[in-house]
């Protein structure tokens, strides 16, 4: 097991020419954000929304995980949109 967690964020712009970003822990996906022109119903019934508890919850497990790990930060741009 790798002592260097790999925090990646993914920053793009998709087809509607609005930036999405997504954001992966050692590979593997853990959120996505993208604008809501695609699915408007989300804003109303805030699916996809991510609030304050959401991120303070995922800051806490992300923590608990990886304790004692150094943490690497990579920012790319995402070619597969």
């Amino acid at each position: 097991m790798s002592e260097v967690v790999e925090v990646k964020v993914l920053s793009g712009l998709g087809w509607e020419d609005c930036r999405r970003e997504k954001l992966l822990i050692d590979g593997k996906q853990v959120m996505d954000v993208r604008p809501l022109s695609e699915c408007p119903e989300d804003a109303i019934l805030e699916r996809d929304l991510k609030g304050p508890s959401d991120f303070a919850e995922m800051l806490e497990t992300f923590l608990r995980e990886h304790k004692g790990k150094k943490v690497r930060f990579i920012y790319e741009e995402d070619t597969d949109e």
